[in-house]
């Protein structure tokens, strides 16, 4: 009668980390090269829309590493596109005293849309008061800003 209790107690937990090999690939990459650690509770995924128009759905993650031990946090934007086989397309998105990604959206033209919150002057290093978001488009392989004070970009709305 002790084999299921040792048998619960050998089976891993909950994890934050993704089952994908490929996206904690990218991310661990990104750790090695920032001398960092990666807070993976603080991952956003988006999974449920095609970005780069080939009718099936593309995999986005924005990640956070921290390189001091709690001073100075760093976003990632990590996109796997469905039509260059998944190979990953990675950018930084925010910082510490910069802004944070809060949520991801893909809008009805197939634009990446991630809501963040944005230090003002005179902000708290914890505490960002204002709100924006940043705007891109992926296509050929790529992914481009868009400047969201055009007209094309109405603002997004949070959830």
């Amino acid at each position: 009668m002790m084999w299921p209790i040792l048998l619960a107690l050998a089976t891993p937990g909950p994890t934050c980390k993704a089952a994908d090999r490929r996206v904690e690939a990218v991310i661990e990459a990104k750790v090695r090269a920032t001398g960092g650690t990666e807070y993976c509770q603080e991952r956003l995924y988006h999974t449920v829309d095609d970005l780069d128009g080939d009718d099936r759905d593309d995999f986005v993650v924005v990640f956070s590493i921290d390189t001091s031990g709690g001073d100075d946090l760093a976003q990632y934007l990590a996109v796997f596109p469905s039509a260059t086989q998944w190979k990953p397309l990675v950018l930084k998105v925010g910082q510490r005293g910069e802004r944070y990604v809060d949520e991801i959206q893909v809008d009805d033209d197939h634009r990446l849309v991630l809501l963040t919150s944005e230090f003002e002057p005179g902000d708290a290093a914890c505490c960002p008061s204002g709100e924006g978001e940043l705007v891109y488009r992926v296509t050929k392989g790529r992914i481009t800003a868009v400047p969201y004070s055009t007209p094309e970009t109405p603002p997004a709305k949070r959830s």
